[in-house]
């Protein structure tokens, strides 16, 4: 199962500072999960990320890499998608890298890459805990009429 405490050291281990200085765990609608970034780097920044991110993976899912040079740098987006899942289904979970343009693509890469075999099976089974769990009821449902 995901741990926030374990999912920002393991997002943290991928960092190189100031080459690599943001990794990022979203939805596909651009709910930030989880993040680990170079301190220079604010929350407002890793906001900015996302949103990018969501709008890349929307505009090159096709091609299951989303890549996009800006004036920041590099910005990667993988999915992390149940080995089971339907071709036009929405990826579990997307991760994000941000680099500066001297970082090679081939690094983010390979160290996205990673990170994504080591997400796939807590994503997977968090995923499925939700899709099986019951919504919960409402207390005032219960009241009946009186």
């Amino acid at each position: 199962m995901l741990n926030l405490a374990n999912l920002r050291t393991l997002l943290s281990r991928v960092l190189a500072p100031p080459g690599l200085h943001t990794v990022a765990l979203f939805t596909p609608e651009g709910e930030l999960v989880c993040y680990a970034s170079d301190p220079s780097k604010t929350k407002d920044h890793v906001r900015v990320l996302v949103g990018l991110s969501t709008e890349t993976w929307q505009e090159t899912r096709e091609q299951h890499i989303g890549r996009v040079d800006f004036e920041q740098g590099h910005l990667l987006v993988l999915p992390i998608d149940s080995p089971k899942k339907e071709e036009d289904d929405d990826p579990l979970m997307l991760l994000a890298l941000s680099s500066e343009a001297s970082v090679p693509w081939e690094v983010l890469e390979i160290k996205g890459g990673k990170l994504v075999e080591h997400l796939v099976k807590p994503v997977s089974q968090l995923s499925r805990t939700l899709a099986v769990s019951p919504p919960p009821v409402s207390p005032r449902a219960d009241r009946g009429t009186r």
